[in-house]
């Protein structure tokens, strides 16, 4: 009788444990997905001041870049995000990376650092359920996600991406 209670009580333990590690992140009920506004997320800036995304877009529509130095996928994406997106605050990329060698990354791609912030503590990654690098989310002009691509983009699937969420009304 011991012998099942000690193996019952193991397995018991064995699912709590689970079930604590592979429950899905969450942040205040934001779930990352089309329609949810991202204008509560907070980011970290170059010089270390804490802002909020709605902070960041300024009401207009942006493209949301997930990306790390290391990242071959998006060493060959930047040059053609650089290229395609060209209006200020419309380019907001993230890294868990250090922020002076990230700035140096960024500026060997002709991009300045004012674009890109920062999540030390990996709480906006876990926030965007970002698993796969890079990975983009389209933002319209009330910080509302209108799409998410996984994986590097050619400059036709940006400008695409960035027509919906200039065009967007959504709320």
């Amino acid at each position: 009788m011991n012998t099942w209670r000690n193996i019952l009580s193991s397995v018991l333990v064995i699912l709590l444990a689970l079930t604590i590690i592979i429950r899905p992140a969450r942040s205040g009920g934001f779930n990352a997905q089309v329609g949810q506004s991202v204008n509560h997320i907070l980011v970290v800036s170059g010089s270390g001041q804490t802002k909020t995304l709605g902070q960041i877009l300024h009401h207009h529509p942006a493209l949301i870049n997930f990306f790390a130095t290391w990242c071959p996928a998006c060493k060959m994406e930047l040059p053609d995000l650089h290229q395609v997106v060209t209006v200020p605050n419309q380019l907001i990329l993230i890294s868990q990376g250090n922020p002076a060698s990230t700035a140096v990354f960024l500026q060997h791609y002709g991009i300045t650092p004012h674009h890109s912030f920062y999540d030390p503590s990996g709480h906006v990654f876990n926030s965007f359920f970002i698993t796969t690098l890079p990975t983009s989310y389209f933002v319209n002009q009330n910080g509302i996600i209108v799409s998410k691509v996984i994986g590097p983009m050619t400059p036709h699937l940006m400008r695409q991406n960035l027509r919906l969420a200039d065009t967007s009304q959504e709320r």
